[in-house]
């Protein structure tokens, strides 16, 4: 039976975060956004911090709706109207996973594990009240 998790709702943010949009730099084919070593994501409303510890790439691909964010991080992806939004939300998204991963790391399944450890390598928690 596949493993079900239920993430932390999130609200929309409805301020920029300037360190992560600082940090965030669209490429010359805007489609990739390269995320820079030592970015902190602050998640307000679940009260979590994450650094990136090695950097990465977020692919963005347009649609009717607006732009998919997806990595090769894990098998999340995020839909909004924007890249800026996009990307946002993905980084956000990418914590709030990592995060319900290592509560529940004693009960992975195999490909469970493989992602915690792949996300892991790329972001690290640095504060939480959530995982207390």
């Amino acid at each position: 039976m596949p493993e079900e998790r239920q993430l932390p709702q999130q609200k929309p943010a409805s301020y920029v975060d300037l360190r992560i949009a600082n940090a965030i730099a669209l490429t010359e084919d805007t489609n990739n956004c390269n995320v820079r070593e030592g970015v902190v994501i602050s998640n307000l409303n679940a009260q979590i911090s994450a650094k990136v510890i090695q950097p990465f790439s977020i692919q963005l691909f347009p649609s009717e709706e607006g732009y998919m964010a997806v990595s090769n991080l894990c098998n999340i992806c995020e839909l909004e109207k924007t890249r800026g939004d996009a990307a946002h939300s993905y980084l956000y998204s990418l914590v709030n996973e990592l995060v319900w991963l290592q509560k529940h790391e004693e009960s992975l399944s195999r490909p469970l594990q493989e992602e915690l450890n792949r996300i892991s390598t790329y972001i690290q928690i640095v504060a939480s009240r959530a995982l207390a």
